[in-house]
């Protein structure tokens, strides 16, 4: 299957030998027994919302995390080491660009585990909570679920590797300093894209997924209008094979987020995102509120997504580099 890009303003093996069955069928039940699975003797173990939930819990505790914190310098920290210690290879990107507050300097952290391919499938999240001066904002949904997610994945995907070359992108500066808009949001994934056109990467990039706010005990994802048509409907696609429709049975609706960016360059993306807009107000409506904390994030729903968009990323991987 080729992905192409519509910009966003337009929218074997040899026989077997003889085995007496009673040996064959005792085999069996020894395997299932231990869990063994059938590559490398090792047990396979899913995406867990377990694992990932704690990982919302070890960036809640680190307090909020908006761009040139002490905090946010932490948070990169601590993925690095966790990162790496999978064997993706990790790179800080530094940047200062122009806000309403003035220069303020940022770093996108990007970590690479190599594949059979040099084509790209990329994971995305932003890392920084908004900054808010009247409370204290922890982000555990808006910000912290989306980059548990990504650390998950990358647990899963180090232990049963795609062809593809797997990139995560951890964004800084999401979040508008002042009041969202072209000029003051989105600056770590604009500056991504920016430097991944300029050094021609951004030709090897298969697709994105950006995921956001993904952790919410009552998800629902929304079907990102903007986001490539082709990776939307492999999404639910995925969801319902999984049995997962319920949770992605979001509304039709546009939203800005990160994976703008990438379209506008031309590179098939999505949007992974619970958050959607009602006469009624937000949902969540703790968004942007103190309220954003550890109880408002289930495993459960960080599970469903994350098993989802795993299922979608090894679609991708059979289908593009067949």
């Amino acid at each position: 299957m080729a992905l192409r890009c519509v910009k966003v303003e337009k929218q074997a093996a040899r026989r077997a030998e003889f085995v007496p069955r009673f040996k064959l069928v005792v085999g069996i039940v020894v395997m299932l027994a231990m869990g063994i699975g059938c590559r490398g003797g090792e047990p396979e173990e899913g995406f867990s919302g377990e694992r990932a939930l704690d990982h919302v819990r070890t960036q809640v505790s680190m307090g909020p995390r908006p761009p040139g914190s002490e905090a946010s310098g932490r948070l990169r920290s601590w993925l690095r080491t966790e990162l790496e210690a999978l064997g993706f290879q990790v790179q800080e990107q530094p940047f200062t660009p122009r806000t309403p507050l003035g220069p303020v300097p940022m770093v996108n952290l990007v970590a690479t585990l190599p594949g059979a391919s040099e084509r790209r499938l990329v994971l995305g999240a932003h890392a920084d909570t908004k900054r808010f001066e009247e409370f204290e904002f922890l982000g555990a949904n808006d910000g912290a679920s989306g980059v548990a997610a990504l650390l998950e994945l990358a647990r899963v995907f180090h232990s049963n590797r795609l062809r593809h070359t797997l990139t995560l992108a951890f964004f800084d500066g999401e979040e508008a300093l002042v009041e969202w808009g072209p000029d003051d949001s989105l600056y770590g994934s604009t500056h991504l894209v920016d430097s991944w056109v300029e050094n021609g990467l951004a030709r090897k990039v298969s697709a994105v997924f950006i995921l956001d706010m993904v952790g919410d005990r009552n998800l629902k994802v929304t079907d990102e209008v903007n986001s490539h048509p082709q990776l939307r409907a492999r999404l639910r696609e995925e969801a319902a094979r999984l049995g997962h429709s319920r949770l992605f049975s979001g509304p039709e609706q546009g939203v800005e987020d990160d994976h703008v960016p990438f379209l506008m360059a031309g590179i098939p993306a999505l949007n992974v995102i619970g958050f959607a807009t009602s006469p009624e107000g937000v949902v969540p409506s703790y968004w942007h509120t103190p309220q954003d904390t550890l109880d408002k994030v289930s495993a459960s729903s960080l599970e469903a997504v994350g098993r989802t968009v795993e299922a979608c990323l090894r679609r991708l991987d059979r289908e593009l580099l067949h």
